[in-house]
């Protein structure tokens, strides 16, 4: 679950984590999107001596997000994940597909500007 690290006027700083060992997809953060109209993910894949990192951007209208993946970095030749984001109910979430079923950990920090 997120964790809200400082709120400073319009700016607020939050962290998440998530490790799986599926292929499936599932969100790794869920943010109010009556709250936060975008967002910049800041967020590093680990899987066994893989790494990753990547920084995400998103912003969303109140019934689509879009979605666009800034820097990626990874020590390999493949990416670990995949990343998507969509509304549910009142939440905007971020989604990620681990590319493997190895154990895949997720941490990310979220700057998100209120609406």
């Amino acid at each position: 679950m997120p964790k809200l690290l400082s709120q400073v006027n319009f700016a607020n700083l939050t962290v998440a984590s998530l490790t799986t060992t599926s292929t499936s997809e599932v969100p790794l953060d869920v943010f109010s999107k009556e709250t936060f109209r975008s967002v910049k993910y800041q967020i590093q894949i680990t899987q066994g001596s893989d790494y990753e990192t990547v920084d995400f951007l998103v912003v969303h209208s109140g019934s689509n997000t879009y979605n666009l993946s800034l820097v990626d970095v990874k020590t390999g030749d493949t990416p670990l994940a995949s990343f998507d984001t969509d509304i549910s109910g009142d939440n905007v979430r971020l989604l990620v597909t681990p590319a493997s079923s190895s154990s895949t950990t997720f941490k990310a920090i979220r700057t998100s500007i209120n609406t």
